[in-house]
């Protein structure tokens, strides 16, 4: 089959459904525990019962970035048998040598908060496949997806638009490795313990820089905690086989980290309201990256934060995150 009418079987699954995907747990406080000490984010709402209650939450919620991790398969993966459009070209992509994968894209909505013992569904459909397209990591096609969430009660929480290249190992530039000493970064700025309000923000104010040392530890623990058991985030040798110089960072831990960076500088009750994210330079072990943002939009107790992470490559995450103040 040719190109042309290899893409043109890809995108016939454009727009079908695929049946729900059902978290295997109802939202608890172990897993949020595990996420939160993964991405160090602090905030007592997460775990502290006492100050949750006295929330704007009025009780514990889990991370707004763990969004699609409730219903990502882990180990035990995906059960045969049920309708996955979006598997169904992945599959197809891998049968046609296309089988190494990277998060490039990834853009949350937030409609409310998770609660704890709220079991989450996931239903998702193809939203498009572009056509073959040579890039610096190989041969591949981009693949973007749209998934709804509810709860266990069909109530909306939140939406994902999510984008992966899929790409034929061997194909591409070799990537550079950040093995040699990373650039050296300030402290990180300690969070906020208050919230911040309307009044003690302006447009163009500038976030402070936040470091990040990209450890192995790091790396695979938010792997396991945003449960992605994609062999180039864990397994070394793998990861190299697949084109890599080593494991690197997946898109669910860059989003847990910006998440944490925004919310450290606007405090424990600032609510996000949406992220949106663009992968470029990955995060490899031994290197280190830096976060920088402002305040790109502002009105009232709405706001919208520009944001950068940089390693020793370059960009590493590009992106937006919404978020609303105390009142």
């Amino acid at each position: 089959m040719d190109s042309e009418a290899f893409t043109r079987s890809l995108r016939a699954f454009i727009g079908q459904r695929g049946q729900p995907e059902v978290a295997r747990d109802a939202v608890n406080q172990p897993m949020i525990r595990h996420w939160c000490d993964a991405m160090e984010d602090a905030n007592p709402a997460y775990t502290d019962a006492a100050f949750a209650a006295r929330s704007v939450h009025g009780q514990i919620v889990a991370p707004p970035a763990m969004l699609n991790a409730w219903t990502m398969p882990g180990l035990a993966g995906r059960p045969a048998g049920r309708a996955d459009p979006a598997g169904d070209v992945y599959r197809a992509l891998d049968a046609a040598g296309f089988s190494s994968v990277v998060a490039t894209d990834s853009a949350h909505e937030y409609l409310r908060y998770l609660r704890l013992g709220e079991l989450v569904h996931g239903a998702g459909e193809v939203e498009e496949v572009s056509d073959e397209k040579t890039t610096g990591l190989g041969v591949g096609h981009f693949v973007t997806t749209q998934t709804a969430y509810t709860t266990q009660h069909g109530e909306a929480i939140g939406r994902m638009r999510f984008r992966i290249l899929k790409f034929r190992p061997g194909t591409g530039r070799a990537a550079a490795s950040a093995a040699s000493a990373p650039r050296a970064h300030a402290a990180r700025t300690p969070r906020r313990t208050t919230t911040l309000r309307a009044n003690e923000v302006k447009l163009g104010d500038a976030l402070p820089p936040c470091p990040v040392p990209i450890t192995t530890t790091l790396i695979v623990a938010g792997a396991i905690a945003s449960r992605d058991y994609q062999d180039v985030h864990h397994d070394r040798e793998l990861a190299k086989l697949r084109g890599s110089p080593d494991i690197f960072m997946n898109i669910l831990t860059t989003s847990g980290l910006v998440a944490r960076y925004v919310g450290d500088w606007a405090g424990p009750e600032a609510q996000l309201r949406k992220l949106a994210i663009r992968l470029g330079a990955p995060n490899y072990p031994g290197d280190a990256m830096q976060l920088n943002g402002s305040v790109s939009a502002a009105n009232g107790r709405e706001l919208e934060i520009t944001l950068r992470g940089d390693n020793r490559l370059g960009p590493h995450v590009t992106g937006t995150v919404t978020l609303t103040l105390a009142d």
